[in-house]
């Protein structure tokens, strides 16, 4: 490869279903983050999305945003707030939003690249987004690339005629990354002939726990759990594992739930039911320093997502990667992407899902010896700063892209 200084400056596109609308507001991370590294390697990023009620397109902290217009402004929000398919589980009304949204994106796209022209095309959550990149293709017959990041195969694998669409979208793609494993898998079941590359995606959090801090007395073990709270995260067998916890040992155990979604009103009834509602909090969405401090006074981190009705589940689990960098030990499910990561007794514990006796095990292996956590925690982030930091993670990118592109 050319040295940074003699390599061709590239043009992507990056085509996602919703972008940050300012500074702060915490919509796939991932995204900026992998802009800002690839930026370094000479590849410059711009984003087409949708709007969200009627946001014109603007810059980003530099990055140009491309935002297509579907209906009146007052609907049009199938996007941003939550995911698509979460939205469209919240109300079935909200499907009549989806043949507009797909329509007014693919006439967008197409007069798009009309006017501008990319080295490659880049869709992310190709189900259904490919076709804009397809409309997009069609003008420049340029190179398309897709990102599946879980929730988009998930639905997919729903029902036979999801299935059928997905497997023609990806015919036309010059190839197709998946942050794990698992998903890789389950792309392969969908379209055998697919040209799958794994690049998983890094953490966000810059949090750095003081050891001697942590190792300070305190009455209970702070455990600690982020995310969206919804089916797959699997929240009511670790409500049950608190009480089993609580049941042996007494309060020494707190909980701190960050993060929102539709089925939180649900897990603070189930609470209260069961009785450790005075050691459990729901500290609702935090961001910045506020969820900062969470990481920097819990002990355990716990992700104990499932399978869900829906045969929807975790992708990668972006958070553990978050967690671990804060210098956590992990719990995982044994489910999805998440054994990528967490490599039982090696990187972390890992319970199977759904089995809340398991996790609470787990808790209290981890909370009666010292020096297991301190040993997995280390290890865990020698294995992400190796495996999964974001300077490999831009490397392979731009690898694929140039290699796309004859090399320059």
């Amino acid at each position: 490869m050319p040295r940074q200084d003699e390599k061709k400056e590239l043009k992507v596109i990056f085509i996602v279903t919703s972008f940050p609308r300012s500074k702060g507001e915490v919509l796939n991370p991932w995204i900026i983050k992998l802009i800002e590294v690839l930026n370094e390697r000479k590849v410059r990023v711009d984003i087409l999305t949708s709007t969200y009620k009627g946001r014109k397109s603007e810059y980003y902290e530099g990055i140009r945003v491309e935002r297509f217009r579907y209906l009146f402004a007052s609907l049009e929000k199938l996007s941003h707030d939550m995911s698509i398919p979460e939205r469209l589980k919240s109300n079935r009304a909200y499907y009549l939003l989806l043949p507009f949204f797909l329509l007014g994106g693919a006439i967008f796209s197409f007069i798009y690249g009309l006017k501008h022209d990319y080295d490659i095309i880049h869709v992310h959550f190709p189900f259904p987004l490919a076709l804009f990149g397809l409309a997009m293709k069609s003008v420049r017959k340029r190179s398309m690339i897709y990102s599946c990041h879980g929730s988009d195969v998930n639905l997919a694998r729903t029902n036979n005629f999801y299935r059928f669409i997905f497997k023609k979208l990806l015919a036309p793609a010059d190839g197709v990354i998946v942050n794990s494993s698992f998903l890789g898998g389950r792309v392969m079941e969908i379209a055998r002939g697919a040209h799958v590359t794994i690049i998983p995606m890094g953490g966000s959090t810059h949090v750095t726990r003081d050891p001697e801090k942590a190792r300070q007395a305190k009455d209970t073990v702070g455990i600690l759990f982020v995310g969206r709270l919804i089916e797959w995260k699997g929240i009511p067998y670790l409500l049950e594992g608190m009480k089993m916890l609580v049941e042996k040992r007494g309060p020494r155990f707190s909980l701190h739930i960050v993060g929102d979604g539709p089925e939180r009103g649900k897990y603070e009834k189930s609470a209260e039911k069961l009785g450790i509602k005075p050691v459990v909090q729901f500290k609702g969405y935090l961001k910045g320093q506020e969820l900062e401090k969470e990481y920097e006074s819990a002990d355990i981190f716990v992700l104990p997502s499932i399978v869900d009705s829906r045969g929807f589940t975790e992708g990668l689990g972006t958070v553990l990667l978050e967690a671990i960098e804060s210098g956590l030990v992990v719990i995982g499910s044994r489910v999805g992407g998440i054994p990528d990561i967490v490599k039982h007794r090696e990187t972390g514990l890992l319970v199977e899902p759904k089995d809340s006796e398991g996790l609470a095990e787990a808790i209290l292996m981890l909370a009666d010896d010292e020096g297991l956590r301190e040993r997995l925690a280390k290890n865990a982030k020698n294995y992400i700063e190796r495996d999964f930091s974001w300077e490999e993670i831009g490397n392979k990118y731009e690898r694929i892209y140039r290699d796309l592109v004859g090399g320059s």
